[in-house]
This record gives structure tokens, C-alpha cells and sequence, in this order.
């Protein structure tokens, strides 16, 4: 009888937990979308700064008066709180072989709630266009991931066979649970 109360009482939080993790996946994307939205409308808000080769000191970019040797550009969006809710990552193929953008979405308080890559490669052996990886992590509170999709397709949108066209590169990306560790981390001025 008692195993048959706890065993009732778990079968009955299983929905509710569920709906709950539905509820904050859907959340978090919609503000994911939001920010997107904002970094869109306010290019010109928008602090870029840039990691030139030989120097340890990123450099704003004012008045579009970009550097030469860039390895690095990351654009940077704060709310009206002047907190930063948005770090765009955009590193530079000297060879042209790639193409790399990695975004990180904040919260209110800082916590990471998305994080999106967007590969495009090319890869003789899989199509005669660039390979296009889309990736998309969406967060908890507590820094663990509580959604992943993966897509892979050529540039014109037909999916690709991830056995044959996988990423060649296989790069590990620095992710941080809060925007100010990810600052301090890629040397970003807060």
C-alpha cells in the first residue's frame, strides 16, 4: 500500500514537471527571440569591439573605423539598466573556408539563456554548396541546458547527412553562465 501511494504521487508529478520544463523552454526562446529582435532594430546601439592580432586589449570600433588584422569581432547590447543581455562572437577565416557566429542571450540578472551557433563550411565530400550547422541551446537558471537542436543543410536549405558532412573542425566554444563571466573571460570591457 505505501509503494502504491508514492508510485500514484510520482506518476502524478510527472505531467506537472513536464509542463513545467515546456513552460520554461518556451520562455526562454521567447526571450531569446526578443533580444534578437532588439539587436536588430538597435545596430546602432550595438558596442562592437574587436581582438586584432598582437594585441591583448580589445579595441572599440567608433565610427565604423575598423583595424586591419581582426581575429575577433564581438558586438555587445545592454538594456536600459546598462546590463549586458546580448555578446555576439564572430571570429575571422583568413582562408575564407568559414564562417563562424556564436550568440549568448542574458537575462535580467545575467544568466545565460541561449546560446546559437551558426557554422557554414565547406565540404567536397557531402555537396558542391557550403555546409550550413544551426545550433540551438536554451538554458535554465542554473546554467544547464534544457533544449538542443541541431540542424544541418547546404545553403540553399536541403538537409545534409550528418554522417557524411559533419563539422571537420570539431572547436570547443567557451560558454559562461552569466554574462559578466563570459566578459571578464573574452576580455570584454563591462
Amino acid at each position: 500500500m505505501f509503494v502504491m501511494k508514492h508510485l500514484m504521487v510520482m506518476f502524478l508529478l510527472v505531467p506537472i514537471i513536464a509542463y513545467g520544463q515546456t513552460a520554461l523552454i518556451e520562455e526562454q526562446s521567447r526571450k531569446m527571440e526578443q533580444i534578437e529582435k532588439q539587436v536588430g532594430e538597435s545596430l546602432d546601439q550595438l558596442s562592437v569591439f574587436v581582438e586584432v592580432a598582437g594585441k591583448k586589449v580589445l579595441q572599440r570600433v567608433i565610427n565604423k573605423r575598423w583595424p586591419e588584422n581582426i581575429q575577433t569581432t564581438f558586438n555587445v547590447l545592454k538594456d536600459s539598466q546598462g546590463r549586458i543581455i546580448y555578446i555576439g562572437e564572430f571570429p575571422t577565416s583568413e582562408s575564407g573556408d568559414w564562417n563562424l557566429e556564436l550568440r549568448h542571450y542574458f537575462d535580467e540578472n545575467g544568466k545565460l539563456i541561449a546560446f546559437t551557433k551558426r557554422l557554414a563550411f565547406f565540404s567536397e565530400e557531402c555537396t558542391d554548396n557550403a555546409v550550413v550547422e544551426n545550433t540551438v541551446e536554451l538554458y535554465d537558471g542554473n546554467f544547464k541546458i534544457i533544449h538542443a537542436t541541431k540542424s544541418l543543410t547546404d545553403n540553399e536549405g536541403k538537409s545534409l547527412d550528418e554522417q557524411r558532412c559533419s563539422d571537420p573542425y570539431n572547436w570547443t566554444f567557451d560558454k559562461r553562465p552569466t554574462a559578466s563571466a563570459l566578459a571578464e573571460l573574452k576580455r570584454i570591457p563591462q
